[in-house]
């Protein structure tokens, strides 16, 4: 199990209005699950996330499992999204020194958009999403990792709005950690006409039981 608290920072560009905000996480992992849970907390914006992977395929370097995962976002009298993933996850550390990740989902957004909808009916859309992670693992107990995602944490676009991570983390003693990771993010990416959509920093620190 692990217990992560972060603090983040945008720069409250595009789809984001709030500068900073408090995240809450939660995880629980035995050999074939992995159960989550976490809360976005800033000013009238508020996000709620579950998820939960399931490993049939676990071997000494790869794993592989489906993944089901809940988000929703609410915005003070502007807008509730609910976004719905199902689909497939892979992991593999070919190295000890290295690692990879990646995700393929298929993706339900409904929104009420409560400025144009006084009756606050939903809007259904189904998309995709995917993620992909690279990971190095370096002495003294630092990870590297750089990741190219159509969705965060606890923000979830059209496939064509990816987010660039760049981050790292530091194992510290009695089971805590410590990590920086900076997101750029942009909208209509494979288009000719490619726009910067904002970007945030995250500092985080958590404890593994």
């Amino acid at each position: 199990m692990l217990f992560e608290g972060t603090a983040a920072i945008n720069t409250g560009q595009g789809w984001e209005t709030c500068n900073f905000a408090f995240q809450p996480y939660f995880q629980m992992d035995t050999t074939h699950m992995t159960a989550y849970t976490g809360i976005q907390l800033t000013k009238g914006t508020y996000d709620l996330l579950g998820g939960i992977t399931f490993w049939p395929g676990v071997g000494n370097k790869v794993r592989a499992g489906l993944n089901a995962r809940y988000n929703m976002n609410y915005y003070d009298h502007i807008s509730l999204t609910h976004n719905i993933m199902l689909g497939g996850v892979l992991e593999a550390r070919p190295a000890s020194w290295l690692g990879f990740k990646a995700t393929l989902d298929a993706m339900l957004k409904s929104r009420s958009i409560f400025a144009i909808d006084t009756h606050k009916e939903f809007l259904h859309q189904i998309t995709y999403a995917f993620s992909g992670e690279v990971d190095i693992y370096m002495p003294a107990e630092f990870m590297l990792y750089f990741s190219v995602a159509s969705y965060e944490r606890y923000r979830y676009m059209l496939a064509v709005a990816p987010s660039f991570t760049l981050g790292g983390t530091k194992q510290l003693p009695h089971k805590f950690y410590a990590g920086l990771e900076g997101s750029v993010r942009y909208t209509d990416f494979f288009t000719s006409s490619t726009f910067y959509d904002g970007s945030e920093i995250r500092l985080f620190v958590g404890r593994r039981f």
